[in-house]
């Protein structure tokens, strides 16, 4: 399932005068994908509607926000933040394997599995 969301953040750790270090934003593309066992009762996955509440819920945390100020986002560079929404989804999706393809732009991006 794909969802975009919006955050703003700067990078402490690159060198002064980096672009990333100022305050910017993105519009987000974030791709989950789940795999686990096979629900027999309704032969599948999970509904894709608690799916799709399930993973809002947790970017609820991160939409329209100052990523710089949630804890363990101290410093909100993407591969840290796929790992810190990948954390949070595999909370809310047990017993299944989360894989998570975060984009900042078309050109930046990373997977956390």
């Amino acid at each position: 399932m794909d969802f975009e969301f919006v955050a703003a953040q700067q990078l402490p750790g690159v060198p002064a005068g980096h672009r990333a270090a100022r305050l910017h934003g993105h519009t987000f593309q974030l791709r989950v994908r789940w795999r686990g066992a096979i629900d027999p009762d309704r032969d599948w996955l999970i509904d894709p509607a608690d799916m799709c509440a399930r993973v809002e819920n947790v970017l609820a945390a991160v939409d329209h926000h100052y990523l710089n100020d949630l804890p363990g986002l101290e410093n909100p560079s993407t591969e840290n933040l796929a790992r810190y929404l990948k954390d949070r989804l595999a909370a809310v999706l047990a017993g299944g394997l989360v894989t998570v393809e975060l984009w900042e732009n078309q050109d930046v991006g990373c997977l956390a599995s």
